[in-house]
């Protein structure tokens, strides 16, 4: 696969959107990977750091609403 950006050869992918990129465009941007509540009702999460990020999408901070998935 090639770079999103530069069509050099690509080294990761986007975590967030899968989009290909080289070690130079690569970002960083924290990741959601699980979350979970506490025998107590304490919510917690497992949260990738470093996840790789391509610097051209948008994750969005808040749910979106799905129509017609019935």
């Amino acid at each position: 696969m090639e770079c999103w950006h530069c069509e050099r050869p690509s080294h990761a992918n986007c975590q967030f959107c899968g989009r290909a990129v080289c070690k130079t465009h690569t970002q960083e941007k924290p990741f959601l990977l699980h979350t979970y509540r506490t025998a107590n009702g304490q919510y917690k999460a497992f949260v990738v750091r470093k996840a790789v990020w391509c610097g051209v999408c948008e994750p969005q901070s808040d749910p979106i609403d799905l129509k017609n998935m019935e």
